[in-house]
């Protein structure tokens, strides 16, 4: 049957500073525990402890909460606070009408197609293999992926579910794993294990916070070999960052997004990143070509199949949608199959930078 999707024209998130709130970072190494530290902190600089309203424990431990420029400039003087930032709201890209086809099979005849990005890449079978999407949620009960519903979270205050109301994480988890089952589409790690980490509402709303907490849980919780995906941006964040490299240097590979925007994504957190196993990826259409939206730079390490790509959606069906969000998550099934290797294919071209990209392969 036919029914409405709405796919994002320009999928990776636009950003900007929410006024009075901010994100505390404390200093590693204190023999206290990160809630003794904290509250300490807070305590000395004669806070109470519930205006930490989100807490950080993990590869770093801080808080975050509304404070006055003049409560924020006292933090700042504390010996145990290593840095401020402020806090970003965050919005995946305006969403357009597509068609989405919702598809029954039967024993006897496939209505499965391999996309053509995921066919340039080559994919094979990522059974067993765990990718986490930091994203809009996943929709746990489609028929063409493998969510892990025990280890799928949510970090939206007030409401615990990990399912995309969005879209936008479906659309990235089938790229990733889409099975092999003569249904639908085909991922590049078919049957990959998805674990769903929401930041994103069903509006596509998220925070800086959301988003760092995410990482933070992966930091804790994921395990050499793991994939990251993140098909997001925010302006410059140095803390987002450095939890990217601590991540990164757990031997988990983390893909992605470089953004749609056609400018240097030096400014841009996370895909300013240069660090081992980090990955980031431009978008390429079926010649082999830059695409014309897609952000470039020093830290893209490889281009990737991102126009026109076919993927699962939200309402167990399918859409196609355009944007490096798409293009990164190709990367990440590579990344899940090979533990960390990234063939190329040649030379992106139209590439806006003195140095094309190379094309990824499996």
């Amino acid at each position: 049957m036919e029914e409405t999707a709405q796919a994002p024209v320009e999928p990776t998130a636009t950003s900007k500073a929410v006024a009075g709130k901010f994100i505390v970072i404390l200093k590693n190494g204190s023999a206290q525990s990160p809630t003794q530290l904290r509250e300490k902190v807070l305590g000395r600089n004669g806070f109470e402890a519930s205006r930490a309203r989100e807490i950080f424990q993990g590869a770093v431990n801080g808080f975050s909460g509304s404070f006055s420029k003049e409560e924020i400039n006292l933090l700042k003087e504390d010996q145990n606070v290593a840095y401020i930032e402020p806090e970003q709201a965050i919005m995946l890209g305006k969403s357009t009408a597509a068609t989405s086809t919702t598809t029954t099979t039967s024993t006897t005849t496939s209505t499965q197609t391999i996309p053509w990005g995921v066919s340039r890449v080559g994919y094979g079978d990522g059974t067993g293999k765990t990718v986490w999407v930091i994203d809009s949620g996943v929709q746990s009960s489609h028929p063409d992926l493998n969510v892990d519903k025990t280890r799928s979270k949510s970090f939206i205050s007030g409401d615990a579910s990990f399912e995309d109301g969005y879209g936008h994480g479906t659309g990235v988890a089938g790229i990733i794993g889409a099975k092999n089952n003569n249904e639908g589409v085909v991922g590049v790690a078919a049957n990959a294990t998805i674990v769903a980490l929401r930041v994103f509402d069903n509006t596509g709303y998220g925070t800086l916070t959301r988003i760092y907490s995410a990482l933070n849980h992966v930091y804790q919780y994921g395990k050499p070999g793991d994939v990251v995906n993140m098909s997001l941006r925010v302006a410059a964040s140095t803390m987002l960052d450095d939890l990217v490299r601590k991540t990164a240097a757990r031997g988990i590979f983390i893909a992605v997004a470089s953004g749609n925007s056609y400018i240097d994504c030096k400014a841009d957190s996370p895909a300013r990143v240069i660090a081992p196993n980090v990955f980031v990826v431009s978008n390429m259409d079926s010649y082999g070509k830059f695409n014309p939206t897609s952000n470039f730079g020093a830290s893209v390490k490889y281009a990737a199949p991102g126009t026109n790509i076919r993927t699962t959606w939200k309402g167990s069906g399918y859409a196609t949608g355009n944007g490096t969000s798409y293009a990164a998550p190709h990367v990440a099934g590579i990344l899940a199959l090979t533990g960390g290797k990234v063939n190329t294919q040649g030379l992106v071209t139209s590439d806006p930078d003195t140095t094309p990209d190379p094309i990824a392969l499996k």
